[in-house]
């Protein structure tokens, strides 16, 4: 009887040890990266470069040291599918040495998931699901998704978009420019949802790490400090309201 409460006592320890009570951060962020065979291999480095420089830009590392708790964040590659990758597993980033080492790995990550197709709205849905199932526990939820082109594959991203905004979820646009300059009006009607919600937009031609340094920090921006101005500057085209109820925490299952 002693040997089996013994087993029985190993087996709860080491169950327990297993489980881990969520990091407590300010944001969850995703940053969901456009791979599909429109974005070419140049476009792909601008990206990855692109990230990599906004993030080690001072102001960047400012508004990451000031969250409390730090910021947890993931790098998506999406495209359609069964084709989307988790690149980077969730970092938290609390100093410059974890934002710095955030940022080496984005610039050396390998490309994946290039597919033929653009399916926005499984990029939403795989970025949800990210966000869903780690190890923290955010006060903010954000999906920062960027691209070059429409939805072209699967069912229309608003469907997506409104169950992640019904979760807690903020999802905001970053579209790159390639003749189509109805892109971000595009995004402002079916991507983007959630509070606070904005779109970005950015020319081939111009610097993307600039538009992802705005970005980012708009988003980690507390909206209460920010000036009646600060929309405007950060390059926002438009806002989308929150659609119902916007729950906090973990998004649900």
């Amino acid at each position: 009887m002693t040997r089996l409460f013994r087993i029985f006592l190993c087996g709860m320890i080491a169950s327990g040890s297993t489980a881990q009570t969520p990091q407590s951060v300010a944001v969850e962020l995703v940053l969901a990266v456009d791979t599909s065979i429109s974005v070419n291999a140049a476009e792909y480095q601008l990206q990855m470069q692109g990230i990599a420089q906004a993030l080690r830009h001072p102001d960047i590392l400012d508004a990451i040291s000031d969250q409390p708790g730090g910021v947890a964040v993931t790098l998506v590659h999406w495209s359609i599918g069964s084709l989307n990758h988790q690149a980077i597993g969730w970092r938290r980033l609390k100093n410059a040495a974890d934002v710095f080492d955030f940022a080496t790995e984005v610039e050396s990550v390998p490309r994946a998931g290039a597919g033929r197709g653009t399916s926005i709205s499984d990029a939403i849905s795989f970025a949800t699901g990210l966000l869903s199932q780690n190890d923290y526990q955010g006060r903010a939820l954000k999906i920062d998704i960027s691209g070059d082109s429409r939805h072209n594959s699967g069912p229309s991203p608003n469907a997506a978009r409104d169950l992640a905004v019904l979760a807690g979820v903020t999802i905001n646009g970053l579209v790159i420019e390639d003749g189509d300059r109805n892109l971000g009006e595009y995004y402002r009607q079916l991507v983007i949802g959630g509070e606070d919600a904005f779109v970005m937009s950015v020319d081939r031609r111009q610097d993307f790490a600039l538009a992802m340094q705005r970005k980012l920090a708009r988003e980690l921006t507390p909206i209460a400090q920010q000036s009646p101005g600060a929309l405007s500057l950060a390059g926002c085209d438009d806002c989308h309201p929150s659609v119902g109820k916007l729950r906090k925490g973990k998004v649900s299952q």
